[in-house]
């Protein structure tokens, strides 16, 4: 557990340098003295995972190109951009980052069952190979991955090794924490303070576990840090320059998060002017989502899959196989059946598409996805009104309530409301699981309180209400550590466990961290890919697949072809 201590320590530290730089290039030269330095980390985060994807068009991102691009944040900042006091709380702030980290991650499992199908074995694809086009037609789950899997093969160095995958997840969620403790305790967000404690109470309650974070919790965290800093009274065109740029992190985590963009279109319409749209942050944001796109594009055939509305049906590699998994058709109506509860249908079980014909599927989902929804957040909710209880004893007390809202503030905080509450109706018919959607339930949620009681007369009361909510947050995070620190003991003190490591397992199912000898497939003597041998490819050689989306599971179908160093694989047109 050392190691882990000291690898997440020192990669928070260089997350922080990196969110630095950005922030001094892209956002603000003058940091303020009460600048949240967890912000940072964010931006540290979308700078990293920008190098890896560009870099990835032309090389590999092995574990020489990842120690070079961990070093240079650190060169630069010595050398040219030094700042004392910013690096003395760089220094100070990590401390807690490094022990939280640990805690969540030491012993815990990997994302299940999604990391060992497709998580990790993309980015293995990414560590061993440049973009390989066409790679969704061995296994369709390629199609839609995260930026995520690009920002973990950047942590494959050679002091952090293959464990290294596994620390980014874990520093968006201790920043995250991180960042909303600050904003609870900054005497300039007393009107905001009830948002920003709802969203650390529900990051608490329900996304407190590493092996349930995947590729939807960062995009969570990201969607609740970009609703609170538009809610800040701050200069107009530095929010535009933000907002875009952390919409656009959050889409590239997570796809079905896309009205993340409608906050920053709401600033550039409320003061529109050319200087607020043509700026370094949205050239950067372009760029980026450019290059998502287009590998996007390049590995199936499609800008966003399974839209098939993106997709561009005359590349030679796009699966137009009526029957394959890797059609985009095909797989956003199995993706969206299986939402909806599509395999806890009772008698006889209608296909994909009849099933998703009318709303029947949502007596199917209340009796299964919307019961376990309900199980997860009854705990949250609970525990918020109760406070709320509280909250209206005191205010029915003392009832000489001053409303001191502005107009544009009320006006921003509806608008919000509305955008999360849309985000929320487009999730419910089109991929009801609470994974899929949860900031835009919790975020709404959230709103509706600072809507309707944020006006209370003890959230004016700072002195009072600051001791209130450290009792509350210390409440909170001594939960955690309690939780945590009983799963990890009997694992430190059993005897039989001395050999195990206490990361996370990326290898395979079992407990033994070895890494898999996979089946190699050959085509006419040339190697294909590999096919997994126990039923998930994890993190091994690539490019690797338990599911082959060939109509009979043979090779007949497949094709690979080489292009200026770059493999595609693609099926033969006109065959079903």
């Amino acid at each position: 557990m050392i190691e882990i201590v000291f690898f997440s320590y020192l990669s928070s530290v260089q997350v922080f340098i990196a969110g630095y730089l950005f922030y001094y290039f892209f956002l603000n030269k003058k940091i303020e003295p009460e600048q949240n330095i967890f912000e940072f980390g964010f931006f540290g985060l979308l700078l990293l995972s920008f190098f890896s994807i560009f870099l990835n068009f032309f090389i590999s991102i092995s574990k020489t190109v990842s120690d070079i691009i961990f070093i240079i944040p650190f060169i630069l900042f010595f050398l040219f951009f030094f700042n004392k006091n910013i690096f003395k709380k760089i220094i100070i702030f990590s401390v807690p980052v490094a022990l939280l980290f640990t805690l969540n991650i030491s012993y815990d499992t990997i994302n299940r069952p999604d990391a060992g199908l497709y998580h990790l074995p993309y980015t293995s694809i990414i560590n061993e190979s440049k973009i390989i086009v066409g790679v969704n037609n061995l296994h369709f789950r390629f199609g839609h991955t995260s930026i995520i899997q690009y920002l973990s093969a950047l942590y494959n160095n050679h002091l952090f090794l293959d464990r290294g995958i596994l620390i980014p997840l874990g520093l968006i969620y201790c920043h995250s924490l991180g960042y909303l403790i600050f904003e609870l305790f900054n005497k300039k967000n007393k009107e905001l303070i009830i948002i920003f404690f709802t969203l650390f109470s529900f990051s608490i309650f329900t996304m407190n576990r590493y092996g349930s974070f995947g590729n939807d919790a960062p995009a969570h965290f990201l969607f609740f840090y970009l609703v609170c800093e538009s809610l800040k009274n701050t200069d107009i065109i530095y929010k535009i320059k933000k907002t875009a740029l952390i919409s656009t992190f959050v889409f590239l985590n997570k796809v079905t998060l896309l009205f993340c963009f409608f906050f920053s279109v709401y600033f550039i319409i409320k003061n529109f002017k050319l200087s607020n749209i043509f700026n370094k942050a949205n050239i950067f944001c372009l760029l980026f989502l450019s290059l998502f796109l287009f590998k996007n594009f390049l590995v199936s055939g499609c800008l966003v899959f399974p839209a098939e509305q993106t997709c561009i049906k005359k590349a030679f590699w796009y699966d137009s196989g009526s029957k394959r998994g890797s059609n985009a058709i095909n797989t956003r109506l199995e993706n969206e059946a299986w939402t909806k509860a599509w395999v806890d249908q009772r008698g006889s079980r209608k296909d994909f598409k009849n099933y998703l014909s009318d709303y029947g599927w949502i007596d199917v989902w209340s009796g299964s996805h919307g019961k376990l929804i309900v199980q997860r957040t009854i705990p949250f909710l609970i525990f918020i009104f109760l406070i709320i209880f509280a909250f209206s004893i005191y205010q029915f007390k003392n009832e000489n309530s001053e409303k001191k809202y502005k107009i544009k503030c009320l006006l921003n905080r509806y608008v919000f409301f509305f955008i999360c509450i849309s985000g929320s109706v487009l999730w419910f018919f089109k991929f009801p699981v609470f994974r899929y959607g949860y900031s835009y339930l919790a975020s709404a949620f959230s709103l509706f309180l600072l809507i309707t009681i944020g006006n209370f007369n003890f959230f004016q009361c700072q002195e009072k209400f600051k001791k209130i909510i450290t009792v509350l947050v210390g409440l909170l995070l001594l939960a955690i550590v309690t939780k945590n620190t009983m799963r990890i003991y009997p694992k430190l003190i059993a005897k039989k466990n001395d050999s195990q490591s206490p990361w996370p397992n990326i290898y395979s199912e079992n407990k033994n961290s070895q890494k898999i000898d996979n089946i190699p497939l050959y085509k006419n003597g040339q190697f294909l890919f590999y096919k997994s041998k126990d039923g998930t490819c994890h993190y091994n050689r690539g490019p690797c697949t338990h599911y082959f989306n060939a109509n009979d599971g043979s090779l007949d179908e497949i094709n690979l072809k080489t292009f200026y160093g770059y493999k595609i694989f693609y099926f033969k047109k006109n065959r079903s």
